[in-house]
């Protein structure tokens, strides 16, 4: 085994065992203690973090900060992790932001000068535009981080009733026009509910962790694909029709969330049927409004009455000026 072999080797079982000592090593790779020590130098200078300790129980120890083994890509796999990056510049915040970029940075220095002009190349030539939002987001990697510690939180969220104190169990997160969502199961409201994470003010770790639920088969993909299937068998839930012109689902292709379930008609008309949890409405009869004349709610009748009162209310605040 040739020295550079050695040396990835010794490594990974490093990295691997945590604790080791000079006859783990002498044992392991069939070299002498003065070859161990010197291998030991190397891998310290390449940035390894070993400290030794002295005494009986002492020996070599890996730092808690745990270190991957290198590896070996091909240009066309370095100009792929640099794309991926770059489809997530533009966004103010991040979950570990910090390590993406530091982790890019030590990436890109070590490659050769002819993949460095190429990586240079696909950054200028290519850019993922999402909407600038100057909205906060400072607890989304805390966020992240339970929902990947499998743990409930307690959080104080600002909604549009007002800032209210709940522990929620987080089923990930997720990013979409430029904010970030994080659906949960909301202890206080006994339902899994939709969060915008910049309107989380304040976030702990919860005392208490019995109720922890098992959210092993819920994956954040299909709860943003498939319409929130878990609120969507909640006995709240509405079952909506909109008939759309032509003109409407033009405008309907281009919004993710709207467009969802629309079916065209040969003439170029649509309609759009699905079921909505009751935390949807809100935007349901925001975005109705917007289109005018473009979508029109057919059912359910709660729901017509409350755009009928909107328009009122706008239409009202009208007359008052003049």
């Amino acid at each position: 085994m040739n020295k550079s072999q050695r040396l990835l080797n010794m490594l990974m079982f490093i990295n691997a065992k945590k604790k080791f000592n000079i006859r783990d090593l002498t044992s392991q790779f069939k070299i002498s203690k003065r070859t161990v020590l010197r291998d030991l130098q190397e891998l310290g200078e390449f940035g390894l973090p070993i400290y030794s300790e002295l005494g009986v129980t002492g020996g070599y120890h890996l730092l808690n900060e745990k270190r991957l083994p290198p590896l070996y890509f091909s240009e066309q796999e370095a100009a792929g992790l640099f794309f991926i990056a770059e489809s997530l510049r533009h966004y103010k915040y991040l979950p570990f932001d910090t390590e993406v970029e530091s982790a890019l940075n030590k990436f890109y220095q070590y490659l050769p000068t002819d993949s460095k002009r190429r990586i240079d190349q696909l950054r200028s030539s290519v850019m993922f535009w999402v909407p600038t939002r100057e909205l906060e987001t400072p607890f989304l990697s805390d966020l992240f981080n339970a929902t990947l510690n499998h743990q409930i939180v307690t959080v104080t969220y600002e909604s549009e009733r007002g800032a209210s104190e709940r522990d929620i169990q987080s089923i990930g997160v997720y990013t979409m026009n430029g904010f970030w969502y994080c659906p949960a199961y909301c202890f206080k409201s006994q339902g899994y509910r939709t969060f915008r994470v910049d309107r989380v003010t304040s976030l702990k770790i919860a005392s208490n962790q019995t109720s922890l639920l098992d959210f092993s088969d819920h994956h954040i993909q299909d709860w943003v694909s498939s319409e929130n299937q878990i609120s969507g068998t909640d006995e709240q839930a509405v079952t909506i029709l909109i008939k759309l012109s032509i003109r409407g689902v033009i405008k309907c292709r281009s919004n993710s969330w709207f467009s969802r379930e629309l079916t065209i008609h040969e003439d170029g008309t649509g309609q759009i049927e699905r079921v909505i949890p009751p935390t949807d409405v809100p935007c349901l009869i925001d975005t109705v409004i917007t289109y005018g004349a473009d979508a029109v709610l057919i059912k359910p009748d709660s729901i017509k009455n409350m755009i009928m009162h909107r328009m009122d209310e706008i239409r009202n605040l009208y007359l008052n000026q003049s």
